[in-house]
């Protein structure tokens, strides 16, 4: 199989999306434990989003067969994967214009008190740090910058999922 016709594949657009969700939270646990970088409210919010998406696809590649199926689970980690492109939108977008008060652009006390995975799964969901912390960079971008882009990334590989359903025979 060229690869074209895998591009055309939705089960394969799927497991290309989990395999990326799964890749990029241990980037994000990497940087939580290795480096020492707190993620923030914001960051715990598109870590939520990233898993949903990556296991609604991580489903879609193991249980659909048939086109609706498929399209059903391109939809939901679509959803989920926009969530998530739209809070890494916010954070890039306070820390280019930093609001007045709140570093996250509002109060988060909630994320910290009252979020169950926070209470259930500290370690992955707690969201303690600086929203406007840019304290690590990669090419000159910050972490929200790669988030947003790993977000740009899953919705191109579900686009294509789509499209491969879409034109395959009912």
């Amino acid at each position: 199989m060229n690869v074209a016709a895998l591009l055309d594949c939705p089960r394969a657009a799927l497991a290309l999306v989990a395999a990326f969700a799964l890749a990029a939270i241990a980037a994000a646990l990497a940087l939580q434990y290795g480096l020492g970088l707190a993620p923030c409210p914001l960051c715990a919010l598109q870590r939520l989003a990233l898993i949903v998406a990556g296991a609604m696809a991580a489903a879609g590649a193991l249980l659909a067969r048939g086109r609706g199926g498929q399209l059903g689970f391109l939809s939901a980690s679509t959803l989920a994967a926009l969530a998530g492109a739209a809070v890494a939108a916010w954070h890039v977008r306070i820390l280019a214009a930093p609001p007045a008060s709140f570093s996250c652009g509002r109060p988060f006390k909630w994320l910290h008190e009252d979020f169950p995975l926070a209470v259930w799964l500290p370690r992955l969901f707690h969201g303690y740090g600086d929203c406007l912390s840019n304290e690590s960079t990669l090419l000159g971008l910050g972490v929200a910058h790669w988030s947003l882009a790993g977000f740009a990334i899953v919705l191109a590989l579900l686009a294509l999922g789509f499209r491969g359903a879409l034109r395959a025979p009912r």
